[in-house]
């Protein structure tokens, strides 16, 4: 019986938690995001760390900048620069999906040559709100290259999963 009255007690303490927060996502919230990815073409593991600041324009919707830095083998980095827009479902909990896109500018430095391409992106995840100004969250990106950078420079497109955390005041 103890056994039981604890369990019930911590679901109602965890439901309550989870009902207390409530994401700030509202007109004129800002946003800081640093995200990153692990990317395996076969040949060389990938390292993709970025950074972005948005703006909220209306409840849900999002506008900003990113930048981002990546490494690959030993010989390969690129630069990423760009804007994006994001539009959250907002359910009125802590788990909060989301999908949007991004284009921008990218430098590629392949040791004895140099690329520079246009890059759309498009992705949809989800975040979590463990706290209401804080949240983690998982994203499939789809990215879609003016040159072939991808894939051992063989595929102008590339799929991959993206962590990040996200910081909004």
């Amino acid at each position: 019986m103890y056994r039981v009255l604890l369990t019930i007690a911590f679901m109602w303490v965890w439901t309550v938690g989870a009902q207390a927060v409530q994401p700030m996502m509202m007109q004129g919230a800002r946003e800081i995001a640093l995200s990153g990815s692990l990317d395996d073409d076969g040949e060389d593991m990938g390292l993709s760390l970025s950074g972005r600041y948005g703006f909220f324009l209306v409840d849900g919707v999002e506008a900003g900048a990113y930048g981002g830095l990546g490494f690959r083998g030993s010989d390969s980095k690129d630069l990423s620069l760009g804007v994006f827009g994001e539009y959250n479902f907002d359910q009125g909990g802590a788990l909060v999906p989301y999908a949007g896109g991004g284009a921008g500018w990218a430098w590629m430095d392949r040791g004895a040559a140099d690329d520079s391409y246009l890059e759309l992106q498009g992705w949809g995840g989800a975040k979590y709100f463990f706290v209401d100004y804080a949240a983690i969250g998982v994203e499939l990106v789809l990215k879609v290259a003016s040159e072939d950078v991808y894939n051992g420079y063989d595929d102008g497109i590339d799929w991959l999963f993206r962590l990040t955390t996200r910081w909004f005041f």
